[in-house]
């Protein structure tokens, strides 16, 4: 029998929404905190993010921008 690794859905999420699943023990706006906080420290992310059309106002992430978040930090 052939297993299959799941892929992480790579879906419009809002920014609280992926932060608590990379944070879940966290309250919803200490987890998009710390979210914004590693995408304001990583450079190569945050280029990413940029040609996606991504303002750190936003808070409904594009599917490109949610592929971005997981390549530079891992998925959740």
């Amino acid at each position: 029998m052939e297993t299959q690794e799941m892929q992480f859905p790579y879906t419009s999420l809002t920014k609280t929404e992926l932060a608590q699943l990379y944070l879940p023990e966290f309250t919803a706006a200490v987890a998009r905190r710390k979210l914004n906080a590693w995408i304001a420290r990583n450079r190569q992310l945050t280029d990413c993010l940029q040609q996606t059309g991504y303002s750190s106002r936003l808070h409904l992430l594009t599917p490109a921008q949610v592929k971005c978040i997981v390549h530079y930090l891992g998925e959740p």
